[in-house]
């Protein structure tokens, strides 16, 4: 599908919608434009590194949940790297 579209006075550019759905891309979706080679290509957004980390921590099973230290925030450097625990 092939659209000619113009930018306005102040360089923006709007997509129309039949564009838009014809991407797959719905209202509100988060888009990264970026230039390449001299084209815009637009993407949709990636979760960040954060979500990426919370998304599959929430996918853990319980039972590996309940394996892992209740004092693991307070005593992170004997976790980590082996020193002695801190006294609570």
């Amino acid at each position: 599908m092939s659209t000619l579209i113009k930018a306005d006075a102040t360089g923006a550019v709007t997509l129309p919608a039949e564009l838009c759905r014809a991407a797959g891309v719905e209202p509100g979706t988060d888009l990264v434009a970026e230039v390449q080679a001299g084209r815009i290509v637009l993407e949709p957004a990636r979760p960040s590194l954060a979500e990426r980390i919370a998304a599959r921590a929430r996918g853990l099973p319980q039972e590996t949940l309940d394996r892992l230290p209740a004092d693991g925030a307070s005593q992170h450097d004997h976790y980590i790297y082996g020193t002695p625990k801190r006294p609570e």
